[in-house]
């Protein structure tokens, strides 16, 4: 009799281990079949399209599905969305409208719906998974310092010169950051006519008040720092063309001009010589860093959908490097993702790289390796009746990017 019964507890607890085993080694279901949500700030300019673009690849790659929406700039949409798409979405990704204007919608979405949320490219200053951003005010200051050596270098004076900021939506940490390296100019050279300018959130606007700032500068430019261009950059050098100041590099009378982005109508006149130099960014390393970084320690498992509903944290600090088929200057740089004293998120900073006609043919720069993935921001991209004399090299350089695109 105790010998059966011992048999039957053996078998019972035979039975409960394999059910306790199988059921541990069974994989929680992601509540939303895998989805994920990029609440855009804004679409319809190449740079915005860009940055959603590269995100979806990686996305999808990894049998994801991948979704977006646009707040076109304002605060309150993009509140509501992240509340909304948080009951929706196994994570979000969300390209902040503003640093500090969605920070309780963040909140909520992970601490209510439990929805983790990565601040996509710019930062808030509330507490979301993580973020990897470029470095704009190191950028913006370095582009200012480079258009007043410029101006030394050129008339062995800076006194009574002129040098134009043209910037964007300074509520946009992005354009905001940029603008205080600009400032640079003006805390550091006074006698320098610093005139700052602000063209909205669309490359209308930014062609508005480009024309009308050269306009009335009569002449007198000799710098021009652009925060954003391709489309933003265009109307700036519309109107140097309209007013007859548009000349070729190397020229006496050239004006500088320098920009942040590097997309591809951009890089093709710094090959005609029309522009100076570009400090590109990095969309395709943004959206390789982050969604490594989201699926290597946030979705590994989908355990945060359960109770206790802790959402992971990432391990700081964490050394990031440049992503497989990218550029960002050079494969020995790295950023690190760390605690930062401006934002609650640990926040990493890309490394920035500068280009010249000395190598603007990389082919992993994002706005040359773009091409053969979107095509062209500008098409087909506007040239100009610039004057003085091409640059000798100019020629080769077209030649060498015709043949990258097979034209």
């Amino acid at each position: 009799m105790y010998k059966k019964m011992y048999l039957w507890i053996i078998l019972i607890v035979l039975f409960l281990s394999l059910t306790c085993m199988t059921n541990a080694a069974a994989p929680m279901e992601f509540k939303h079949g895998k989805t994920m949500w990029l609440l855009h700030v804004y679409t319809g300019e190449f740079w915005w399209n860009t940055i959603q673009e590269f995100l979806k690849q990686q996305v999808e790659a990894d049998g994801w599905n991948f979704n977006f929406v646009s707040a076109d700039g304002s605060d309150t949409t993009q509140f509501d969305q992240i509340i909304t798409y948080a009951q929706q979405a196994d994570i979000l990704f969300v390209y902040p409208t503003s640093t500090n204007g969605i920070n309780v919608a963040v909140k909520e979405a992970e601490e209510k719906y439990h929805c983790p949320v990565v601040a996509y490219t710019n930062y808030i200053t509330g507490k979301s998974r993580e973020c990897v951003m470029y470095d704009d005010k190191t950028a913006g200051q370095l582009m200012a310092q480079e258009a007043v050596k410029w101006i030394q270098d050129k008339y062995g004076t800076t006194v009574g010169k002129t040098v134009i900021a043209i910037n964007g939506d300074l509520t946009m940490s992005g354009w905001k950051l940029r603008q205080d390296g600009f400032d640079w100019v003006k805390a550091n050279h006074p006698e320098i006519n610093y005139i700052q300018i602000v063209g909205g959130l669309t490359p209308e606007g930014w062609a508005d008040v480009a024309d009308s700032c050269i306009a009335g500068a009569g002449g007198k430019v000799d710098a021009i720092i652009s925060a954003s261009d391709g489309a933003y950059l265009l109307g700036t050098l519309q109107a140097l063309a309209k007013y007859g100041k548009l000349y070729y590099k190397g020229d006496p009378k050239h004006v500088f001009i320098a920009s942040i982005d590097g997309k591809p109508s951009t890089l093709q006149w710094l090959r005609y010589g029309y522009i100076d130099t570009v400090f590109a960014q990095v969309p395709d390393v943004m959206a390789a860093a982050q969604w490594q970084l989201a699926k290597e320690y946030i979705l590994k498992d989908a355990s945060y959908q359960s109770a206790p509903y802790t959402i992971p944290e990432i391990p700081l600090p964490l050394t990031i490097k440049q992503p497989a088929g990218t550029y960002w200057g050079g494969e020995d740089l790295v950023a690190t993702l760390d605690k930062v004293d401006f934002s609650e998120t640990p926040i990493a900073i890309s490394p920035l790289p500068r280009i010249t006609s000395d190598n603007v043919n990389t082919w992993e720069v994002y706005g040359n390796s773009i091409v053969k993935l979107l095509g062209v921001d500008i098409d087909p991209i506007p040239t100009f009746e610039a004057k003085g004399t091409v640059p000798e090299w100019s020629q080769g350089l077209l030649d060498a990017y015709k043949a990258f695109v097979g034209q």
